[in-house]
């Protein structure tokens, strides 16, 4: 953590301190702020910890007698507490004025709202007037480094090679004994360990009405053979194995034939321009010197699924923060499921991924955007631009 950038963004916001706090690691954005993540022997915390860190001036650790090296690695003065009345009384002689912590009013930013609603009345109690750090979260946590842009860039080249190679494989195997979702699934995932990459979930194969479902998840119930004429759906994400590595996530679709439906062209197609809406959206915003929020990228994409006639069939976001996690805590490109106001950073990671969903198949097309410096560029080229044909 950078005090001294920290403390300028609390001033630029016109903020009194930042109060970041913490309960058995139920707020992983104070938790990765203040660099738990990065420690070989993490210290043990099971007791409630807070870190003030003052527009100006020395930060202050409020930590509990059993644990008083809880936050030895941060800056600052630590007072201990035992009972719960010196905690309140500590707070109350530590806080003041305008206090920016891990909550969203209305909960409206649900990645933000960490701290829970006992928490947010004890520091109003002690005085403060509680503000979300939901920018300054953006800033310091939502935004990578130089060297973790070039991670997920080397990852993105892995995971967009092995994507290809299981289309290929899907395309091969279609024709003999057929080759089941889960067994395309078990493909992809001994080619991660191959690659050193690392997911927090297996990919998504997903076969015809299965691609139907925004959210799929394989099961060896639902399990169905790869065969000619399917539609396929490949959603996959991984990331390095060393800390501190960034996600890459992408989804490509394809058809087993040589030619696929009307349908599934002009969905795609709806899809695809959707997609380069947002992008063209962030990218022109940045060159004439506007900051683009996350609800307006979701809005310039969805005018284009809505001008089809097919508003009701793209019903999730256009897209979500990437980071160490693949959902992260940094800005979403979302204007249904949440407003997301907050803009797109120098160092913004963000997926791309309209899609459209019917009965018996769905589309989505995903890619990765990064803001680096004034640019907006998409990480996971060549970018795809047709259904893939895999004729076997």
């Amino acid at each position: 953590m950078n005090l001294r950038r920290v403390q300028a963004a609390i001033v630029e916001q016109g903020l009194s301190g930042w109060l970041l706090y913490d309960f058995h690691g139920t707020n992983p954005i104070a938790r990765r702020i203040l660099g738990f993540h990065a420690l070989k022997d993490a210290p043990k915390t099971t007791r409630r910890w807070f870190y003030w860190i003052p527009a100006s001036g020395e930060p202050s650790k409020l930590v509990h007698r059993l644990e008083p090296h809880a936050l030895d690695h941060l800056p600052g003065r630590a007072r201990v507490y035992l009972t719960w009345q010196e905690l309140e009384r500590c707070l109350a002689e530590t806080i003041a004025g305008r206090v920016a912590m891990e909550f969203s009013a209305r909960a409206r930013l649900p990645y933000v709202s960490r701290v829970d609603g006992g928490t947010l009345e004890l520091v109003r109690a002690a005085g403060a007037d509680v503000f979300s750090s939901a920018d300054l979260a953006q800033r310091f946590e939502g935004a990578l480094d130089p060297e973790a842009r070039r991670d997920h860039r080397r990852t993105g080249v892995l995971l967009h090679g092995i994507m290809a190679a299981a289309f290929e494989r899907a395309r091969s195997g279609a024709g003999r004994a057929p080759l089941s979702e889960m067994d395309l699934q078990r493909w992809i995932l001994e080619r991660f360990d191959e690659a050193g990459l690392r997911t927090s979930d297996p990919p998504t194969v997903a076969v015809n009405e299965h691609s139907a479902d925004a959210h799929f998840s394989n099961t060896p119930a639902l399990d169905r053979p790869i065969r000619p004429g399917d539609f396929l759906l490949l959603d996959a994400w991984a990331k390095a194995g060393h800390p501190g590595a960034v996600y890459a996530d992408y989804t490509q679709v394809a058809f087993l034939g040589a030619s696929p439906p009307e349908a599934h062209r002009a969905a795609f197609a709806a899809v695809r321009e959707a997609r380069d809406r947002a992008i063209a959206f962030v990218r022109d915003s940045l060159r004439a010197g506007r900051s683009p929020r996350g609800c307006d990228v979701d809005d310039a994409a969805r005018e284009v699924i809505g001008a089809r006639g097919w508003a009701d069939r793209f019903f999730h976001r256009t897209g979500h923060s990437i980071g160490e996690e693949v959902h992260g805590d940094g800005v979403h490109l979302d204007n249904l499921e949440t407003r997301d106001e907050r803009i797109l950073l120098d160092g913004t990671l963000v997926s791309v991924e309209p899609g459209v969903y019917f009965e018996s198949f769905g589309v989505r097309s995903e890619v990765n955007l990064l803001i680096d410096g004034s640019e907006a560029v998409v990480t996971t080229e060549p970018i795809q631009t047709e259904i893939f044909l895999l004729e076997p």
